[in-house]
């Protein structure tokens, strides 16, 4: 029921995001505005997603997803009966963002309270292949379906609310979970319980070398992935030379190699060790990102080549040579992302104490918000300026570099924390 309630929400939650993105597009044409909804969308996380934390951590869990999913049904029903406008756009980005925080905090709190700790990376994988189909359903079918057929955002919007509505009542059937024991902050860990709440997320992760690497890593990524999503728009309309919502199309591949990565970074997190995992993942996706970016002039200098001529023989629409390449590419992207994305929640879910784990979610999640705050703002006005192209060349660059220094010998591992998962 946990997977049943986390798909529904997303699928709503992911067309919601697309079709905020592709409202503002339609209506602007800039990408600047594209990456502050972004923003909009991301920047909750820095003080709902702390204070959702807290509350996973503090009041029963089934609760708070009920009521999160009620609540965006209710925004969802409320823009229908609007009057829509870029500021209600924005107004709903917020608010969605905001209750969405809490809702999701509180099913990743969940995984590791209901499934056994050898379990944890098979079951973090499942989580990441559920969000991967709630992606297809919500990006690439429903929002550009239902806003090319319909003229109005307003369907969308009504089943978005009736899918929140759906999640809300499967909530109430997750199996009841056992309360566990509660401790002061860090058990009986060395260091002293004290200190602001707010900051407890960020204690925990400190005390340990190897989550605060794995948050580190997750936090890189997560903020690359939140600057790709302001510069998408402009890359699939100004680059490829694709309509926003069929060029969504171009990137359906990368969730089969999400879901490939999964499946296969799910076996391989107890098997090798996290810094090998970790390290691939990373020593593919920036060279992967950096050949996205470059696409066009690769495609034109492989279709001299035999094995590569059928490139120059692609010409649907708008769709080419440049296209398919993207296309193929980003099928690899989505498996390196995967293989980091395991590797890094399995240290945390199975190194971190259950009392801390939507405190210390939160705060990594927050961490990403922060980071990527003036990187995306900077992004879209520079592509507004120099183009899409430059500046994701200027992100593979800082990934790599943020990388390296992240793969810095660590001290010692300290000791798994008094109230770990047994």
């Amino acid at each position: 029921m946990l997977c049943y309630t986390r798909f529904w929400s997303r699928v709503a939650h992911n067309c919601l995001n697309f079709a905020l993105v592709l409202l503002i597009v339609r209506e602007t044409d800039r990408a600047f505005l594209s990456s502050l909804l972004v923003l909009a969308l991301v920047i909750p996380s820095t003080v709902a997603g702390i204070a959702a934390g807290a509350a996973a951590d503090a009041f029963p869990r089934r609760p708070i997803i009920f009521l999160g999913d009620v609540a965006r049904a209710a925004i969802c029903i409320w823009f229908v009966r609007g009057s829509g406008g870029i500021e209600t756009y924005f107004i709903v980005a917020v608010a969605v963002s905001t209750l969405t925080q809490f809702a999701a905090t509180a099913e990743g709190t969940l995984v590791p309270a209901i499934v056994p700790r050898a379990e944890l990376a098979r079951a973090n994988a499942i989580g990441h292949a559920v969000g991967g189909a709630a992606q297809v359903a919500g990006l690439g079918i429903l929002t550009p379906l239902l806003l090319r057929v319909f003229e109005t955002p307003d369907i969308l919007f009504g089943l978005c609310a009736a899918m929140f509505a759906f999640a809300a009542f499967q909530a109430l059937l997750i199996g009841r979970v056992h309360h566990p024991e509660r401790f002061e902050v860090g058990g009986d860990a060395p260091a002293p319980a004290s200190g602001a709440w707010w900051k407890a997320g960020w204690r925990a992760m400190h005390r340990d070398p190897m989550v605060l690497h794995a948050a580190i890593e997750l936090t890189v990524m997560s903020a690359a992935m939140i600057v790709i999503a302001g510069l998408i728009p402009g890359y699939l309309s100004r680059v490829l030379g694709l309509p926003v919502d069929a060029g969504a199309l171009v990137l359906m591949p990368a969730v089969f190699g999400i879901a490939l990565g999964l499946r296969i970074a799910g076996f391989l997190s107890h098997r090798l060790p996290h810094s090998v995992l970790s390290s691939a993942g990373f020593a593919f996706f920036v060279p992967l990102l950096a050949l996205i970016t470059f696409v066009n002039p690769e495609a034109e200098f492989l279709a001299g080549y035999g094995m590569f001529a059928w490139l120059d023989s692609i010409d649907v629409g708008g769709f080419d040579g440049g296209g398919a390449l993207a296309a193929l590419l980003t099928f690899p992207l989505g498996f390196a992302y995967a293989t980091v994305s395991v590797a890094a929640q399995t240290v945390i879910n199975d190194r971190v104490p259950l009392q801390l784990q939507g405190r210390v979610n939160s705060t990594q999640a927050a961490l990403s918000a922060l980071v990527s705050a003036l990187p995306v703002l900077a992004a879209g006005a520079l592509s507004d300026h120099v183009g899409v192209t430059p500046v994701m060349a200027m992100l593979s660059a800082a990934i790599a570099i943020a990388a390296v220094l992240n793969f810095r010998p660590a001290r010692r591992p300290a000791p798994r924390t008094a109230g770990a998962v047994p």
